[in-house]
């Protein structure tokens, strides 16, 4: 049974339904995104320190916000790759989901803001992911600690799981929430959860097409990784899943493979939420237990290892 408080928002949602994404500007269709955030999560925990930085990449720098959360040591650093599906999504449309993602995981969590599709193709952002988790690994001065974790929710689980497969050894742990895993995958939770459940199929299918310019590119190891990782190179993993979500399955695969190669994985299969819950600490109790709960297995992991 869903969430009542998402299933609110849900009916909602298919009685008010906004101009398919393809529809409309890109431009605003990042801006409705961003503004979003405050919409759904308007009260975010306060007391969290927030320093803006710049990273170094592969095209210059990479705008980055750290936060720090209050009352913890806070001894370890989580690398974050925000959702949008390569296409949407920032420093901004992320701020309150990371500040309860630092209050949960008791860790300081790095933001970075890739650069995105269309403007952007396949590899840009994966790039930018890889070269900020390089970065991380190696400042350990600057940072402060040499307890180094990436995550991401949506595309960027995507991205930090194969940065982390690219890097292949130094990180403490790897974090995803409701990752995908490639575009020609078809799934029950992709026919259950098709359309008007948040994200859907036709949603998918066309930020594939904004990220990938070459249709080569669908079969790279680097976008269809449950198709071609070499799982064994990963560090311990925390894979959270929601229930009413296309990309449920996907994410359940990936825990199989990872178990598989041996790799120490805690799967949080949140049966009650929709995709996106990180975003949705305003309006639902149980999307925020759900956070309190990523955060709590991705600071034990992260500590295990420190």
């Amino acid at each position: 049974m869903i969430d009542q408080e998402l299933e609110v928002a849900i009916a909602w949602q298919r009685a008010n339904p906004g101009p398919p994404l393809g529809s409309i500007p890109i431009a605003a269709a990042r801006t409705n995104y961003a503004e979003a955030a405050a919409l759904l999560d308007p009260s975010p925990p306060a007391g969290v320190t927030i320093d803006e930085m710049v990273l170094p990449g592969p095209a210059g720098g990479i705008p980055a916000r750290r936060y720090t959360p209050p009352a913890t040591a806070a001894s370890g650093v989580l690398l974050w790759a925000h959702g949008g599906g390569w296409v949407l999504g920032g420093l901004d449309s992320h701020d309150h989901a990371c500040r309860r993602l630092a209050v949960a995981c008791g860790q300081q969590v790095l933001a970075m803001d890739y650069r995105l599709a269309p403007e952007h193709p396949f590899p840009a952002g994966q790039d930018d992911v890889t070269a900020a988790v390089r970065w991380a690994l190696a400042a350990e001065d600057a940072l402060g600690t040499s307890s180094i974790a990436v995550g991401g929710d949506s595309a960027g689980a995507m991205l930090a799981l194969v940065a982390a497969l690219e890097v292949g050894e130094g990180l403490s742990c790897l974090a995803l929430c409701y990752p995908p895993l490639g575009p020609g995958i078809m799934t029950d939770s992709r026919r259950a959860f098709a359309d008007g459940w948040g994200l859907s199929n036709d949603d998918m299918a066309f930020f594939y097409d904004l990220l990938l310019e070459d249709d080569q590119d669908r079969s790279d190891p680097r976008v269809s990784p449950l198709l071609t990782m070499a799982a064994a190179t990963a560090p311990p993993t925390v894979v959270s899943v929601a229930g009413f979500d296309v990309l449920h399955d996907e994410g359940m695969a990936l825990v199989g493979l990872l178990e598989g190669a041996g790799v120490r994985v805690e799967l949080l299969d949140e049966v009650a939420l929709t995709h996106g819950y990180l975003r949705l600490g305003g309006i639902s109790g149980g999307a925020r237990t759900a956070i309190d709960r990523f955060g709590g297995a991705v600071r034990t992991m992260m500590e295990d290892r420190s």
